[in-house]
């Protein structure tokens, strides 16, 4: 979790009533006029305790941020720390940097997916990719 830095568990994920929520805000996505196809894909999606989304809100993620090391007197560097378990660049995200975060998180998560199955994804610099995220994903 991104506040206690609790292990997600099948227990605790369903006595915390954790959910999957956006990472990047839905109404600031909207805000901003991004991409619904990015901002609302499981690239910008992650598990978290309902008591840490409460802190999120619809801001902006630099804006959450300083709200949750503010109101749980948690350290910026154990924040990021948790944050980055989820494979999120946590640089890009608390500089706002939409476009950037989910081109770097779409390649974790694939990195994640070669690691863990032993399979090679192709066509990450397919015609396709670039044009969807500006950029190849290797």
């Amino acid at each position: 979790d991104w506040i206690s830095g609790i292990e997600m568990s099948v227990s605790n994920y369903l006595s915390e009533q954790s959910d999957i929520h956006h990472i990047f805000p839905k109404d600031y996505c909207i805000s901003k006029n991004y991409d619904k196809r990015k901002w609302n894909s499981i690239i910008n999606k992650t598990p978290i305790f309902y008591s840490s989304n409460r802190y999120i809100g619809g801001s902006s993620p630099s804006e959450y941020v300083k709200r949750i090391i503010k109101s749980k007197k948690i350290s910026e560097s154990d924040l990021k720390e948790f944050i980055a378990s989820h494979l999120i660049n946590t640089d890009l995200l608390f500089n706002d940097n939409f476009e950037e975060f989910i081109n770097e998180r779409a390649k974790e998560i694939l990195n994640g997916i070669e690691k863990f199955t032993g399979k090679k994804i192709t066509d990450r610099n397919s015609e396709e990719v670039i044009k969807f995220f500006g950029k190849s994903l290797i």
